[in-house]
């Protein structure tokens, strides 16, 4: 079944996405004048303070976790409609009274529809745990995003406080720890934290710098989502199969309880 293998290919695109991104970077350190100097902000130099390339590496990052976020996607939203549609018990009280069917047929149909269950099963728990992992990955990519940008553009204002901007030379990585801990909180409690004033730290975006504030928007809006999806897959999961392999004989003798 071609479905089975999505896993799979999922991964190699997934490898192929690096290989692509890490190419990118060698071809740009090997050249005399760096061509994502002309794309990116910061420096592009020799050594552990060449901020440039700390904000290719943090968006390097940001790419996988979107990326990883979209394997989720794919492996948990079919697999919950299709899972949702299966129900291995209401199948097999349909068969009992159909006509024309052999037994070893009506317990062929219902050997083919528990690997379903099996399988659409297995299929929302992966991609549950897929997305958790891809939203924890987006929240440490939001983190370096922000302090890379802040690093790379030191004299720019992504900021605010309760005295106004901030220039990004002033802020620290404390700094921006709280405010990403600040928008996670604000994102997974719906706002509430930000309705009754509780903060970690004391930043908040500066909404005249509009880059920055339409990256925190759209951080919280595809974390938000995808916390949403998280929570619906436990609320609509596919049947859990039963314990034991069921036939007809078990069917019919269950049915026959029941009218007794």
């Amino acid at each position: 079944m071609p479905r089975r293998f999505l896993g799979i290919r999922l991964l190699l695109g997934f490898v192929a996405l690096n290989t692509i991104m890490f190419l990118m970077l060698v071809i740009s350190m090997t050249r005399s004048h760096p061509w994502l100097a002309y794309v990116l902000p910061g420096r592009f130099e020799t050594g552990v303070n060449s901020s440039g390339y700390w904000v290719f590496f943090s968006l390097v990052l940001l790419v996988d976790a979107v990326t990883v976020l979209f394997a989720g996607l794919v492996l948990l939203l079919p697999a919950m409609r299709e899972g949702a549609a299966l129900d291995e018990q209401r199948l097999a009280r349909h068969l009992v009274d159909r006509g024309g069917l052999s037994e070893e047929a009506k317990d062929s149909v219902l050997v083919a529809m528990r690997e379903e269950v099996l399988f659409a099963s297995s299929q929302i728990f992966i991609g549950r745990f897929v997305l958790f992992i891809g939203a924890l990955v987006l929240a440490v990519a939001f983190f370096t995003v922000s302090l890379s940008f802040a690093r790379a553009l030191p004299n720019a204002e992504m900021f605010l406080n309760a005295g106004g901007p901030v220039q990004n030379s002033e802020v620290s990585l404390g700094a921006i720890e709280a405010f990403t801990a600040d928008q996670i909180a604000a994102t997974a409690l719906l706002g509430a934290p930000e309705v009754y004033d509780l903060h970690f730290g004391t930043l908040t975006n500066n909404t005249e710098n509009e880059p920055f504030s339409h990256f925190v928007f759209a951080f919280r809006t595809v974390l938000g989502l995808v916390l949403l999806l998280i929570v619906i897959s436990f609320l609509r999961r596919g049947q859990k199969p039963a314990l034991e392999k069921k036939t007809m004989q078990s069917v019919e003798a269950a049915a026959e309880s029941e009218y007794d």
